[in-house]
């Protein structure tokens, strides 16, 4: 990759996810698994707009880290998970977290097909339920890519990006989401 290229790719990544006070690391083995004001707090979202050369630069290293040709007409989901100190989903036994896996997926794409766009499923390789995770062919292991450079906060264990093709953004932390997916998609 050339010289220019990494600047273009830095450049985008420092524009798009730059968060303030990102923690990557978190010591505290106690896992909030209540909806309280710490946990309300994790919940954070962004938004802008790339230009087109940001955007066509952002997709294709994209394409590259999720394996597929993204259409150039369709809106871009990515449904994230990792393991963070607010998680409600910890609570669950596996049975409960074996269906709301399956709920999202199904949710996901119901939405997807609504609102024209490709949904992926992305989990950090130390994911809570990366067991669950790694049995549904929807997920894809994140390389470390998304963990270092997309969902940069981690502080909470759930979140999505969305990415339309006009190059608008948006990008939240926190689960139980699709009411906010939802709303972003028919927004004008």
């Amino acid at each position: 990759m050339n010289k220019i290229l990494k600047k273009v790719i830095y450049l985008i990544f420092s524009i798009l996810f730059i968060s303030c006070g990102t923690n990557k690391d978190f010591t505290n083995t106690n896992v909030n698994t209540q909806p309280n004001t710490k946990y309300k707090k994790s919940r954070t979202a962004y938004s802008g707009t790339l230009n087109k050369h940001e955007y066509k630069e952002l997709i294709k290293r994209l394409e590259v880290e999720l394996k597929t040709t993204i259409p150039n007409d369709k809106s871009i989901l990515i449904n994230y998970n990792q393991k963070a100190p607010n998680c409600i989903y910890v609570g669950y036994s596996v049975k409960n977290n074996k269906q709301v896996a399956n709920n999202r997926i199904r949710i996901s794409s119901r939405m997807s097909s609504n609102f024209n766009a490709v949904d992926f499923f992305v989990y950090a390789k130390d994911s809570y339920n990366k067991e669950i995770y790694e049995q549904m062919p929807e997920f894809i292991m994140d390389s470390g890519f998304f963990y270092e450079n997309v969902f940069t906060e981690h502080q909470n264990c759930a979140g999505f990006l969305i990415i339309k093709p006009n190059g608008e953004f948006y990008k939240q932390y926190g689960e139980d989401y699709y009411s906010e997916v939802k709303a972003y998609f028919e927004k004008k």
